[in-house]
C-alpha cells in the first residue's frame, strides 16, 4: 500500500497492544493505562501476506478507530507524547493526512461520527465531589465549539450510534469496581436519556454496543472467570431479550464489530496462553469462518472494517439554550409496572414526591389524586426522585439520575423498571395546572456532602 494514495475501502483497521500488557478495561477507554503504546494499523484481508500499514506513526499511543459512513475518513483517540492529554483526531483514509479535532487539557476519548456532520466523544470533567468523571461532548468536525450533552455524575465511555439516530454509551455513576457499567441511550443533543441495557447475574458488560445493518445488537460481557462472551439483544426490548450466543465456543472475546456481509469481526483467543487474533465469525452457526490477522507479539483488541454504512436518521433538536428549564410529567407515581397483564401499584400509597439534587433536596411536592405530578426543573441539573407516604416515609426510590436539557419535555408512566411501558391514554390532572417550579426551599440532605 502506498503511503500517499491507496484504495482504503475493504481494508480493516485494528488496534494493537503488547501481548504482555495487562488488560482490564477491554474495548473502552475507561482505563487509559490499557492503551499504553497502542498502535493503529491497516491490513488488507484479501492479501494477508502484505505487511500491515502503521497509521499512528506520529503518536505515542492511539486507539478507538471509528470509520465515517462513506468510508473515506476515520476518527480516533491519540496521544502524541507519553504525558500528553489524549485528543480526538480525524484521518483521511486516502491521503493518510490527519488533523486535530480537540485541544483540551483533559483527556478526550471514544469518538463516534454523528449523522449531522458532528462527532460525539467522552471528555474528563471535574465532578461536584472533587473527583474526575467523564461526560459526553458534541462538536462539528470543522468547528471549535464543543457542547456538553450529559450532566449526570459518573463516567460515559464506549460510545456508538444506533440506526434510529440515537447515541448509545456505556455509563457508570461511580468509580467503584463493584458497580457494573450499563448502556444508556439518548438523542445527539442529550435529550431523552434513559437506560437501554444492564447486565444480569455475574456477567459484566464491557465495550460498545454494536448494531448491525439488519438491526441486531451485539454485546460483549465478561463472566465470573473474566472471559469475554458474545451476546445479542433486541432493539425493541433490550432489557428483556438478552441471549448468550457463544456458549458453545471455548476461549474468549475481547473485541467485536459487525461486517456488512452479516458476519462479525472478532478479537478472539482459544486459550489464556495465546494472544488475541482477528477472525471472522458467522453468528448463524457460531463458527470462526476465517482467520484474518494474527501477530504472536501483540494483542489485537479492536477492529473495524473500512466499509460504507447507512447514515443513521437525523433527529431534530428540541434544545433551546435561551431557556433555563425543562418539563417533567409523571402520570402516576404509584405505578411500578405490569405483571401478567395486571397493573402493579405500590401497596403503600405514595402521596408526595421529593426531588433530590447532588447535595441537597430540591423540594417535596404533593401529587394529584390520580398520582400525577408536573414539574418545571432547572436544566442541566441532575436530580433523583423518591416517593413518600403521608408520614414522610420513602415508598419508592431514589431513582437513577435524571437530567433535563434546556427546553426539554419528558414524560414517564411511573416508578417502573424498563422503558417499554406505554402510558394509559388519559389526561393527568397535573397538566390542568401550571407546572411546579423546582427547586423550592433547599435543605441539606443527610449523609450528602
Amino acid at each position: 500500500m502506498s503511503c500517499n494514495q491507496h484504495a482504503s475501502e475493504g481494508m480493516i483497521v485494528i488496534t494493537q497492544i503488547d501481548k504482555d500488557q495487562e488488560i482490564t478495561a477491554f474495548d473502552s477507554t475507561e482505563d487509559l493505562r490499557v492503551f499504553k503504546e497502542a498502535k493503529i494499523m491497516m491490513i488488507d484481508p484479501s492479501q494477508p501476506e502484505r505487511k500491515a500499514l502503521l497509521l499512528s506513526d506520529d503518536f505515542y499511543s492511539a486507539c478507538s478507530p471509528n470509520i465515517s459512513f462513506d468510508a473515506k475518513k476515520m476518527i480516533f483517540t491519540g496521544q502524541k507524547n507519553k504525558h500528553d492529554a489524549w485528543q480526538i483526531y480525524e484521518m483521511d483514509l486516502t491521503s493518510l493526512q490527519y488533523k486535530t479535532l480537540t485541544n483540551s487539557q483533559e483527556n478526550s476519548t471514544d469518538p463516534a461520527y454523528l449523522p449531522n456532520g458532528k462527532i460525539v466523544y467522552s471528555r474528563e470533567i471535574s465532578l461536584a465531589n472533587g473527583e474526575m468523571g467523564k461526560a459526553l461532548f458534541v462538536r462539528a468536525i470543522d468547528g471549535k465549539q464543543e457542547d456538553q450533552i450529559t450532566f449526570s455524575p459518573g463516567y460515559y465511555a464506549g460510545t456508538s450510534m444506533l440506526h434510529d439516530g440515537r447515541i448509545i454509551s456505556m455509563n457508570k455513576t461511580s468509580a467503584s469496581a463493584s458497580e457494573k457499567p450499563k448502556l444508556m441511550v439518548m438523542r445527539p443533543d442529550g435529550t431523552k436519556e434513559m437506560l437501554f441495557y444492564k447486565s444480569e447475574g455475574d456477567a459484566q458488560l464491557f465495550g460498545k454496543g454494536r448494531e448491525t445493518e439488519n438491526g441486531d445488537i451485539y454485546l460483549l460481557e465478561k463472566n465470573k472467570q473474566g472471559q469475554g462472551k458474545l451476546y445479542t439483544i433486541s432493539y425493541n426490548n433490550p432489557l428483556k431479550s438478552r441471549k448468550h450466543i457463544s456458549e458453545n465456543l471455548t476461549g474468549d472475546f475481547i473485541g467485536m464489530n459487525p461486517l456488512n456481509n452479516g458476519r462479525l469481526l472478532v478479537c478472539y483467543r482459544k486459550s489464556e496462553e495465546a494472544p488475541y487474533g482477528l477472525f471472522e465469525l458467522d453468528p448463524k452457526d457460531m463458527k470462526l469462518a476465517n482467520a484474518v490477522f494474527y501477530d504472536s507479539g501483540y494483542t489485537t483488541i479492536e477492529a473495524v472494517a473500512v466499509e460504507r454504512h447507512e447514515v443513521p436518521k437525523k433527529i431534530p433538536s428540541e434544545v433551546n439554550m435561551d431557556e433555563q428549564t425543562g418539563l417533567l410529567l409523571c402520570q402516576d407515581i404509584n405505578f411500578i409496572g405490569f405483571h401478567q397483564d395486571t397493573v402493579q401499584t405500590n401497596t403503600a400509597k405514595a402521596v408526595k414526591i421529593e426531588i433530590l439534587g447532588l447535595e441537597a433536596s430540591m423540594g417535596t411536592v404533593d401529587v394529584e389524586k390520580d398520582g400525577s405530578v408536573y414539574l418545571k426543573l432547572k436544566a442541566d441539573t441532575p436530580f433523583q426522585l423518591q416517593t413518600l407516604n403521608e408520614a414522610g416515609d420513602i415508598v419508592n426510590g431514589p431513582s437513577s439520575w435524571i437530567n433535563l436539557r434546556p427546553n426539554e419535555r419528558r414524560a414517564c408512566v411511573g416508578c417502573h423498571q424498563g422503558n417499554e411501558v406505554v402510558p394509559e391514554n388519559r389526561q393527568p390532572l397535573s397538566v390542568l395546572k401550571e407546572p411546579i417550579r423546582i427547586p423550592r426551599e433547599p435543605k441539606l440532605l443527610a449523609g450528602r456532602k
